[in-house]
This record gives C-alpha cells, structure tokens and sequence, in this order.
C-alpha cells in the first residue's frame, strides 16, 4: 500500500524548508558562514563622573547664582592645568566645567572662579538663540583666526561682571557672601567700576566683523543692549561716505557718489549692495593735514611724498579695512584732486584678492629646477601697501587716459604717460624694486627663463588696469575685406526686402 502524508502536512513541510533556507537574511548567513557571532552589540554608555561641589564654589554660590543664566552653576575642579594670566581653563558647553590649576592662591581662585563661571554664562542654554554659540565661535575661528574667537569669549565674561557690577542685583549677591570672600568681590566689583572705559576698549580692539558676528545674536546682543542703556557704551555709529570727506573733497565725493558707472571703477565694487553698503558705512576717512578731521590715532601718519598722503590701516577682519587718509596741507589744486582720487583706488587695491592671487608665486620658494612649491606662493601681507601704491598710479593714468574727457572729476588731468604700455612697465618696476630681495627675479644668464622677473605680478597689474580701460570694438575693422558668395545673397536678399518696404509705404502694394 502506498503511503500519503495528510494533505495538510506537504504545507507545514514546505513552510519549514523554506524557512531553514530563507529565514535568515544574507547578512545573517553571511556572519554564520565566517564564524561571525549573531548577536547585537550594545552601546556603550559614557558616564559623566560626579565632580565634588568645590569648597571656594560654594562660598560663591549666591553670587553666581546671580551672574549664571541657569539654575545650575558650573563645576568647578583643580585639575593639572597650566596656568595662564586668567588662573582658569574652561571646558565649554551646556555643561562647563572650571578648571583651575595646583597651586593658586585663595584670592586667586575666588577671581579664577567669577570670572569663569560669566565666561561659561555664554555656553548656557537659551531658547531664543539664533545660531547656537559654539557655531559663532567656529565661524570666527574659521574667518578671523583662534586669537579673535578667544578675545571674543573672554571679553563676554568681562562684558557680563562689567554689566552686573554695575547692577543692583549686585549689592545683593553680595550682601549674601561669606566674610572671608566678600572682600575680594567687592574689590572686583570695584575695579570694574573704575574701569569700565579700559574693559569696553578691550571689545573695540577685537576686529570689527569678527565682533558684529556675535554682536547680532545672544548671548552678546541683550548684554551689548543692557550696557547701553546702563553706561551708554555702544559703537560708534556707521560713517557714511559724505561724512567721511574732509571740506575740499566733498564736491568731488559727491560726484563720483552719483556717477555710479566710475564709483564701480574707483572702488571696484561691482553689485550693488556692495556700493549701497560702503557707501552707508564706509569705514575711512579723508582728512587734510592738520584738520579737526584727523582722529588722534593718526596723528603721527607719516605722508608719503608720492602719494601725497599718508595712511593708517587697521584690519577689521573679513578682508575690510579701516583707512585714514592724511593729505598734506602743501597740496592744492589739481594736484589734491590727483591725490584723492588715486587714494580711492589705493583703498579698493588692498582688498584686491584677485591680483595678489594672481602675483602670489612671484614670492613662492622654488627648488633647484625653478619648480614652485605652492604651499608658500603668497604675498606677504607688508607688501599689500607697495601693491596699493604702485598699482593705485597706473589705475589712475589709465583711467585718465581712456575716459579723462568722459567724467568732470577727471577733466584737466593729465596721465604720467599716454602709453598704456609704459604705464604697465613703470607700475611692475615699481612692485620689483619695492619688494627686493623677495621677489622673483631671474639669473639674467639663465638661457632658459622667458618669463622675466615677477611675472605673476606683471599679469596681475595687467588685468587689474583692464577694468580702467575703455574697450572700442570696431566691427568693420574686424571684418573680413574678401566678399563671399553668401555675403552676394545676403546682399541681394536685403536689396529685396528694401524694395518691398519701400513700396509698402509708397501704397503701391506687393504682387
């Protein structure tokens, strides 16, 4: 007799092969066929260690309390840190933690503390904030170097114990402090007082877009607007172009203002907003010798003889420069307007990215073949004046040159030389003797070199005097003499066409 299995049993058989050969997936079979262990790893778990309440902390905590945004205060640890002048290092974060180094004194610490737990006060959470704090300070340490983003986190602590001392909530705090601390505080609260001009000239010196970075969000913006309408310390307001001029340049800073085809060319700021916003906050100042205008810091500027001028630069980061122009008194006339103008081109030649981009290898090192090494191909920052000054007389003469009849500004001055090529040489000359010995300049025996000396920047003094130029294209100079047979057809055709439209408009109609 033949033997069946129930008809329900060939299901269940069949479920069961195919799920010893599918149940498991092939990353499954692929860990079982090379001995992998199947099971799931768990996570493991960082565990944040206990930091014991500091003894000195919490002498304090009532005045810190004060100072901190959050109800919990920061830890504070002595760990083996080097010391520095701020007797403090800060682990930042939602969660900061001070640590200060072996060996301070009681005084030292109690400082060390205050000032450490208002620098942390930056870290605390805030709902209301824009771009968290930690993304501030790596865009300035991104954009404007390490140094600017710690004067940054050190000047809010300063800038908070500057507000709070300041406070009536500071007599309070401290009315609160144990005896042998209190001294300290007071004395602290005392010199912030005192020096209140000395602590927000500290913020003035940090580079000016570095500061306007965090100045716009919090934690700086409510603190800058409480310390405004405490002390009336706040940043002077945008200078705007026409009051920037000095008396004999505003007639000629007028008109260049309105004529925007030359301000672009003086300036070389191409979109708009780039002229709106100079033009609202320009960031220079043109002064004559010995006028009210001239702010005390530069006082001492030396005027060079072939500018005609004489200028302090001060470095608001961001590629932005902060310029004073002193003119000297013997200059009048068209030589003052010579002057002014060229000092324009000067101010837009020292953020001229593009040609020091381009004369960077003139000063790169080069190996024994003349191989460039492109790690070091960059124009030392002392020469961005020599750069400014050679390249700001060959602009002006060429601008003289091509449009001197164009603009009332420039007519009845006269370039150095009328040969665009000679204005090239005298500016590349200039750069080459200014810049010696680090700039390139060839063995005049080597067979083999077809550059010349400082190429780099011959070319990049060449395409920056393009934009000064006027470019008269003459179509039928570029066209060829030779008459084709198409040019034939062409002709015909439009012969044609006239005909019609002349008989259209004589009413003759067209058959």
């Amino acid at each position: 007799m033949e033997r069946r299995l129930p008809r329900l049993a060939c299901p269940v058989l069949s479920f069961l092969v195919l799920a010893a050969a599918c149940g498991e997936s092939r990353e499954e079979r692929l860990k079982r066929e090379l001995g992998y262990e199947a099971q799931e790893k768990q996570e493991a778990k960082t565990e944040i260690p206990d930091i014991p309440p500091h003894p000195d902390r919490e002498k304090l905590r009532p005045l810190l309390e004060a100072i901190y945004s959050q109800p919990k205060i920061p830890d504070v640890t002595e760990a083996d840190v080097p010391d520095n002048p701020h007797h403090y290092e800060l682990e930042p974060g939602v969660m900061s933690v001070v640590k200060l180094p072996q060996g301070l004194s009681p005084e030292q610490k109690i400082r060390a503390i205050v000032k450490a737990t208002a620098e942390a006060d930056a870290w605390a959470y805030r709902p209301n904030i824009r771009r968290p704090y930690a993304d501030q300070i790596h865009k300035i340490k991104r954009g404007f170097g390490e140094d600017q983003a710690e004067l940054i986190q050190k000047a809010y602590a300063d800038l908070k114990l500057l507000s709070f001392f300041n406070s009536p909530e500071a007599d309070a705090a401290i009315a609160k402090l144990p005896a042998d601390v209190r001294p300290v505080v007071e004395q602290m609260k005392a010199e912030y007082q005192k020096g209140k001009e000395d602590v927000w000239n500290r913020w003035m010196k940090i580079k000016m877009y570095a500061r306007r970075v965090v100045s716009r969000d919090e934690p700086f913006r409510p603190l800058l607007r409480d310390l405004q309408k405490q002390m009336g310390l706040e940043e002077p307001p945008p200078r705007t172009w026409m009051e920037s001029m000095d008396a004999p340049f505003k007639a000629w800073a007028k008109e260049i203002a309105d004529n925007e085809k030359l301000f672009e060319m003086l300036t070389n700021l191409r979109e708009p907003k780039d002229r709106e916003a100079f033009l609202t906050d320009t960031h220079s100042v043109w002064a004559m010798e010995g006028s009210s205008m001239v702010p005390e810091k530069a006082k001492d500027v030396k005027i060079d003889p072939d500018l005609g001028f004489g200028v302090l630069r001060e470095d608001l980061g961001g590629g932005y420069n902060d310029l004073t122009f002193v003119f000297s008194r013997k200059l009048k006339g068209d030589k003052l307007r010579y002057a002014f103008l060229r000092s324009i081109i000067y101010g837009s030649l020292l953020r001229d990215f593009q040609m020091f981009a381009t004369a960077a290898n003139d000063f790169a090192e080069r190996d024994a073949d003349g191989k460039i090494d492109p790690n070091t191909a960059m124009v030392p920052d002392k020469y961005d004046p020599l750069y400014a000054k050679c390249g700001s007389k060959a602009a002006l003469d060429t601008l003289l040159l091509h449009y001197g009849k164009d603009f009332p500004v420039l007519q009845g001055l006269r370039p150095s030389t009328k040969k665009a090529e000679k204005i090239l040489d005298i500016a590349h000359e200039c750069v080459i003797e200014g810049a010696r010995p680090d700039i390139y300049i060839p063995d005049p025996n080597d067979d083999k070199d077809v550059t010349g000396p400082a190429p780099g920047t011959r070319l990049a003094l060449y395409q920056m005097l393009a934009r000064f130029e006027k470019l008269d294209v003459n179509m039928a100079a570029m066209a060829s003499d030779e008459k084709t047979e198409e040019d034939e057809i062409i002709e015909d055709a439009e012969a044609v066409l006239k005909r019609i439209k002349a008989q259209q408009e004589a009413g003759k109609g067209v058959k």
